[in-house]
């Protein structure tokens, strides 16, 4: 019996999860999700007391790697990179096994966090675009992380980010697209820092 109930739980899950894709969380409807789910509306409040509730079992898993994420590569910014480094670091980038980190990048999930209006976890998502700011303005030698010029890199990122998991649903596929855009980037920014 305990199976069935997980099972129903998961159905949730999943069915919240598209419908959040699909018209964002604040505009879903609990009513449709009970009925993706193949369940009552009642039964979706036997397991989760709200919306919210639902959103949060969605985006723990996500919010944990995007932690890890800045964790593991902050560590990394012990000391300042040539622009022949980071070039070079840029160019032999052809497979994201090798940068674990950057895989947590392309959870479709996401999405639902980049779009949020509403609720706690808008608070989570704008502690990470802070410390991706402050990390971006390290690697430009740039003391203000504030900067206009920051605040158009870090937008360009996570449209960059929204577009591969809008335009690519398979992983392999979301992944060449990931590097692409993500060397793009990065070598724009490297060679205009050379030009200055």
């Amino acid at each position: 019996m305990q199976t069935k109930k997980e099972s129903i739980r998961e159905e949730i899950l999943r069915a919240a999860q598209k419908e959040f894709l699909l018209h964002g969380y604040e505009a879903a409807s609990m009513r449709v999700i009970a009925k993706k789910a193949n369940t009552t509306l009642g039964n979706i409040y036997h397991y989760f007391p709200n919306k919210e509730a639902i959103l949060s079992e969605i985006l723990e898993e996500p919010l944990e790697k995007l932690s890890k994420l800045v964790e593991d590569h902050l560590e990394l910014q012990v000391r300042a990179y040539t622009m022949d480094e980071m070039l070079d670091a840029i160019r032999e980038m052809d497979d994201l096994s090798n940068y674990k980190e950057f895989q947590y990048m392309l959870d479709e999930r996401l999405l639902i966090l980049f779009e949020l209006r509403t609720t706690r976890f808008i608070e989570a998502r704008e502690a990470f675009v802070k410390k991706f700011k402050n990390h971006m303005a390290w690697h430009l030698g740039m003391e203000d992380s504030d900067s206009p010029y920051i605040d158009i890199l870090t937008s360009t990122f996570i449209s960059c980010i929204r577009h591969v998991l809008l335009e690519h649903k398979d992983t392999e596929d979301a992944q060449k697209e990931f590097i692409k855009v993500f060397k793009m980037l990065c070598t724009g920014l490297v060679v205009n820092e050379q030009k200055l």
